[in-house]
C-alpha cells in the first residue's frame, strides 16, 4: 500500500452530503460517490479511511440519524492504525469501489478508532465474544438504527477464502435479512441485548457482592498457570502467543510475598517468569536491532511476530522486568532488557529530544512494501552490509537462511526473507568458531550497529502520533519503577517531564481530563482506564522522586496533590453508587449499557483492578481511610466473579493482597462521621442490648452501647 501519510496530513474537508446511488460503483466508471465524512478528523486511523470510496461517518448523532432516516442498518468497523489486519481490510475492501458501492447502498458505514474510543471497542468486543466465542481487529458489527447489534465478525477478505466468507458475500445476505426477515433480525438484536445485560449483571451484581477474593484463590491461580505454562518456549498455552504481562506480574507478586506462598510456588513463579522473558528476548518478537517488542507472535516459539509495537506493551514489559530484578537483583539480563525497551521508546515513540511531549501510541509494522518488510532481510543484503569476516558469524547468530526463515501467515510460503532471532548463544558461537566469547559479543555488537544504520535508511515506519493519557500513565509508572530498581535517575526525569506535559495539556479547567492529545489539541473525554493508569503512574513517580530526592518536600507534595485530584475526579465521574466499582464506559446514548468488569486484557491491567491498587497506595501515603475503603468496595464488587475466573482477574488478586496488607496499618485515619441532624439527635433512646447467658454463665454476646447512641452523643458534643 503506497505511503499516503503526507496526503492524510493535508486533506481538505470533502463536500457535504449528496444523494446515495442505488447501484454499486463499478471500477473504472465515473459514477457518483457518496461523501466520505472523515476528512476533518484528527485520528490517523480515521484519516487512513478518509480517501476511501466508502461513505464513512464517525460515531455520533449524524450516523444514527441517517440510519433512522433511511431505514438502514449501521456497519460499524472498529480498529487501530498500527494493526496489520486493519490495514489489509482497508486496502483490500474499503478502498475497493465494488465493496464501497455495496456498503453505501446497504448500510450506513461508521469507522471507529478503538484507541480514541476504547469504550465503544470494549463494549462491542464483549458482544462479539458472546455471539462468536472470540473477537479481534478489525471488529465489524452490524447494528439496528437504535444501536442494537445483530451480527458481529472480525477481518473479512473481499471474497471467500476457504471456509471464510468474504464481505461481498455477507453484505447481500445482510440486505436480504434486513428487508425480508426483519423480525428475525430484531429478535437476534434483542437477544444479544439481553445476553449482554445478563453478562454485565453477572460481573458486578449487588446480589453477588461481598468479601475478599482470598489468598487461597491466589495460590490456586499459581497452580493453574503452572498447568498451562509452556516449559520449553515460555508463555502460556500455544500459538498465537502474547506477552501477557499481567500473568508474569502476578507470579512475581506471589514470589515476593512475605508469607503464605510455599517455597515451591515461589520457585516456580520465578522460573516461569524467567523462562518467558528469556525466550521472548531471543525470539523474533523482540526487535534485535532497535529494541522493544511486537504485540504478539503467531507461533509458539515467539519467532514470527505481527510487527506493530504498542506503547502499553513496552510499559508493561518494562514494569515486569523491573519487578523481576527487584526480586533477583543479581541478574544482568534484567538490566539489558530494561535498557533495550527504553532505547526503543526513545527512538520510536518520542519526537522531542528532551522527552517532554509525551509518548506516541504505536509504531506500525507495515510499509508500502508489505508486512514487516522493514524488519526482514535476505542473506545477500546482510552480506552486502557487513564485513565479509563477520557476515557468517552474524547469520549463524541470528538464524539467517539462504531461503529465508520467515513465512507468510496466510500462504505459508517463504520468500527468501529472514526475521532476526537469537539462534545461537555467544558461548555456542565461541565454541563453534574457536574464538573468545568476549570477541564474539564485541563483533556481534558492531554488526548490530551497522545493520541498524542500514535499516534506518529504509522506507520509514508509520507511527500513530496520538498521545494517550492512560498509556502515558503506564509508561510514567514503569519508567519510575525502573529508575528506582536499576538506580537510573535519568529515567525518573523522563517520567516526570512526561507527567508535567500531561498535566499541562490534558487537564481541563473544571477538573476533568481528556484522553487524547494530537496536533496541539486535547480531545475525547478521559475514561476510567485513563484515570486509573495515570493515577498509578503518578504514585510510582512520587515514590521515585522520594527515592532520589527525599528532601524535595514541595515536589513530593505537588505530586501527591495531583494524585489525590486524579483519584477524586475518577471516583466522581465513574463510580457506580448502586453496586460499587468503576464503570469502564462513559455516558453514550448509543451504547445501551455501561460496561463494568475486572477482567485484564492480554497485556493491559483492568481499570478497576489497577484503580484498587492505586487507591490502596494513596490511602496509605495520605493516611486517608476513604481511599482504602473505595479499594475495598471495588474488590467486594468483583470478588465473586474473580473467585470463579481467577486467571482473567489476576490484577484484582494482586489488589486484594495489597489491600489486606494495608488494612492492618494502624496509621490510616478513618473518615469523620457525618454530623447528625436535629431529628436524629432528639430520637428516643433504643432499648438496651439483651444479654443471653448460657449454662456456664458466660454471655453469648458482649453487651455494648448501640452505635446509634454513640453517634447521638458525638453529635450533641459537636452541636455544643
Amino acid at each position: 500500500m503506497p505511503n499516503n501519510s503526507s496526503l492524510l496530513n493535508n486533506i481538505e474537508p470533502l463536500s457535504a452530503y449528496g444523494e446515495y446511488s442505488d447501484a454499486p460503483v463499478q471500477q473504472g466508471k465515473h459514477a457518483y460517490v457518496p461523501a466520505n465524512h472523515l476528512g476533518g478528523e484528527l485520528s490517523p486511523y480515521l484519516l487512513m479511511h478518509a480517501n476511501n470510496p466508502v461513505a464513512w461517518h464517525s460515531w455520533g448523532d449524524e450516523a444514527f440519524f441517517t440510519a433512522k432516516r433511511e431505514d438502514k442498518p449501521l456497519f460499524v468497523s472498529i480498529g487501530f492504525y498500527s494493526e496489520h489486519w486493519c490495514r489489509v481490510m482497508e486496502r483490500e475492501c474499503f478502498s475497493d469501489n465494488e465493496v464501497a458501492g455495496m456498503l453505501n447502498e446497504i448500510c450506513i458505514p461508521v469507522c471507529v478508532d478503538r484507541e480514541e474510543r476504547p469504550d465503544i471497542n470494549d463494549f462491542f468486543m464483549e458482544v462479539c465474544r458472546l455471539q462468536n466465542g472470540s473477537a479481534g481487529w478489525p471488529l465489524n458489527v452490524f447494528l439496528t438504527p437504535e444501536g442494537k447489534p445483530f451480527f458481529c465478525t472480525t477481518w473479512l477478505p473481499k471474497r471467500s477464502i476457504g471456509q471464510m466468507p468474504g464481505i461481498t458475500e455477507i453484505l447481500p445476505r445482510i440486505k436480504w435479512l434486513w428487508h425480508v426477515q426483519r423480525d428475525d433480525v430484531e429478535r437476534e438484536a434483542s437477544n444479544l441485548v439481553l445476553l449482554m445485560n445478563s453478562r454485565l449483571e453477572t460481573l458486578s451484581s449487588s446480589r453477588l457482592r461481598g468479601g475478599r477474593i482470598g489468598k487461597i484463590k491466589a495460590y490456586e491461580a499459581v497452580n493453574d498457570l503452572r498447568k498451562v505454562f509452556d516449559v520449553r518456549w515460555g508463555g502460556f498455552g500455544g500459538a498465537p502467543k502474547f506477552p501477557e504481562s499481567q500473568k508474569l506480574l502476578f507470579l512475581l507478586r506471589m514470589a515476593g510475598g512475605k508469607s503464605g506462598t510455599s517455597g515451591r510456588d515461589k520457585s516456580d513463579a520465578l522460573t516461569m517468569t524467567d523462562i518467558t522473558l528469556r525466550r521472548m528476548w531471543r525470539g523474533g518478537i523482540h526487535d534485535q536491532l532497535g529494541g522493544g517488542f511486537s504485540r504478539y507472535a503467531i507461533d509458539e516459539r515467539w519467532l514470527a511476530p505481527h510487527f506493530e509495537k504498542l506503547l502499553y506493551e513496552q510499559a508493561m514489559l518494562l514494569l515486569t522486568v523491573s519487578n523481576a530484578h527487584e526480586l533477583q537483583p543479581m541478574s544482568q539480563f534484567h538490566r539489558l532488557f530494561a535498557e533495550d525497551i527504553i532505547a526503543c521508546i526513545i527512538k520510536y515513540f518520542c519526537d522531542d529530544a528532551s522527552y517532554s511531549q509525551g509518548f506516541k501510541s504505536s509504531v506500525c509494522g507495515d510499509t508500502h512494501e508489505g508486512e514487516g518488510k522493514y524488519y526482514l532481510w535476505s542473506e545477500d543484503e546482510i552480506r552486502h552490509i557487513l564485513p565479509e569476516s563477520d557476515a557468517g558469524l552474524f547469520c549463524a547468530a541470528y538464524g539467517v537462511l539462504p531461503a529465508g526463515n520467515f513465512a507468510q501467515e496466510l500462504g505459508g510460503s517463504q520468500m527468501g526473507q529472514n526475521i532476526l532471532y537469537e539462534a545461537s548463544t555467544v558461548t555456542d558461537l565461541a565454541k563453534r568458531y574457536g574464538i573468545k566469547g568476549t570477541e564474539v559479543g564485541s563483533r556481534l555488537s558492531e554488526c548490530r550497529r551497522l545493520m541498524l544504520s542500514a535499516r534506518d535508511n529504509r522506507y520509514p515506519l508509520r507511527t500513530d502520533n496520538k498521545i494517550i493519557l492512560g498509556w502515558n500513565g503506564l509508561m510514567i509508572g514503569a519508567l519510575s519503577k525502573a529508575s528506582v530498581v536499576f538506580g537510573v535517575s535519568e529515567w525518573r526525569d523522563i517520567a516526570e517531564r512526561t507527567a508535567l506535559f500531561v498535566q499541562k495539556n490534558f487537564h481541563t479547567k473544571d477538573g476533568r481530563w481528556h484522553r487524547v492529545w494530537l496536533s496541539g489539541k486535547a480531545y475525547t473525554s478521559a475514561l476510567s482506564e485513563d484515570y486509573a493508569y495515570f493515577l498509578w503512574g503518578v504514585l510510582e513517580l512520587y515514590k521515585a522522586v522520594k527515592h532520589f530526592s527525599p528532601d524535595s518536600e514541595k515536589q513530593l507534595g505537588e505530586w501527591l496533590k495531583s494524585a489525590q485530584e486524579i483519584a477524586d475526579a475518577m471516583i466522581s465521574q465513574y463510580w457506580d453508587e448502586k453496586n460499587g466499582g468503576l464503570f469502564l464506559t462513559g455516558e453514550d446514548k448509543y451504547i445501551f449499557a455501561r460496561m463494568k468488569s475486572c477482567e485484564d486484557a492480554n497485556s493491559m491491567p483492568n481499570a478497576n483492578s489497577l484503580a484498587a491498587t492505586a487507591l490502596t497506595q494513596l490511602g496509605i501515603i495520605l493516611e486517608e481511610k476513604k481511599y482504602t475503603d473505595y479499594s475495598r468496595k471495588i474488590i467486594e464488587c468483583f470478588a465473586h466473579y474473580a473467585r470463579e475466573n481467577t486467571l482473567a482477574s489476576l490484577t484484582l488478586l494482586i489488589s486484594d493482597i495489597d489491600w489486606a496488607g494495608a488494612k492492618k496499618k494502624p496509621e490510616l485515619k478513618p473518615e469523620p462521621k457525618p454530623v447528625m441532624t436535629d431529628e436524629e439527635l432528639n430520637a428516643p433512646e433504643p432499648a438496651p442490648a439483651v444479654v443471653v447467658e448460657t449454662e456456664d454463665k458466660k454471655p453469648s454476646r458482649t453487651p455494648r452501647r448501640s452505635e446509634r447512641a454513640e453517634r447521638r452523643r458525638a453529635g450533641r458534643t459537636r452541636a455544643r
